[in-house]
Order: structure tokens, then C-alpha cells, then sequence
């Protein structure tokens, strides 16, 4: 199981990597946190971590993410959109709205 979050701030051990959600980037996996990225959390008894942030770095040089792409003066992506584009590697995922 995967769960996304908005990143608060605070780095959580629990972290397995993060997607950035604003800019030009916005849906590629990060090692480390920006502002403005959401936080991947995978069960590691489950699914590992570094495997999902290459599943999520696929999609992302594949360009899968681009079509949800919103804004006009600051593109972003929001969690909906990066779960149905992970969605087509049939993980379960959790998003969490609000922290």
C-alpha cells in the first residue's frame, strides 16, 4: 500500500521519497523534499519504497503526468491526478487530504 501526503514541513523517517507538485516538474520523484511536494509513504512489507520512486520516475520521463497538469502562472499537479496516473500500475493508494 502507498499513501500520499502533503508535506508539512517536517521530514518523517517514514518517508520513502517525494513527488514535486508545483512548477514545470511537477510529478517528478524527489530524494529530498521541496516546498511544494507531496510525501510517499510505501509499506515496505508490501511494496519498496526505491522500487515505487522508479515506477514514479518511469511515468514521469514517459511524460504521463503532463496531460493533468493545471494552472497557467503556476503549473501543478494535485494528489488525484498523481494516483490516477499511478493507478495504471495497479498499486493500491491512499491520499490523504488533509494533514
Amino acid at each position: 500500500m502507498v499513501e500520499i501526503k502533503t508535506f508539512s514541513g517536517k521530514v518523517n523517517p517514514e518517508t520513502s521519497f517525494y513527488i514535486q507538485s508545483k512548477g514545470n516538474n511537477a510529478g517528478r520523484p524527489l530524494d529530498e523534499p521541496l516546498a511544494n511536494c507531496f510525501t510517499v509513504v510505501c509499506d515496505e512489507r508490501i511494496l519498496l519504497g526505491k522500487y515505487f520512486y522508479y515506477v514514479c520516475l518511469n511515468a514521469y520521463n514517459l511524460g504521463k503526468f503532463k496531460p493533468f497538469i493545471k494552472g497557467s502562472v503556476v503549473p501543478y499537479i494535485t494528489k488525484k491526478d498523481v494516483c490516477k496516473v499511478l493507478n495504471i500500475y495497479e498499486v493500491e493508494i491512499t491520499v490523504t487530504l488533509k494533514q
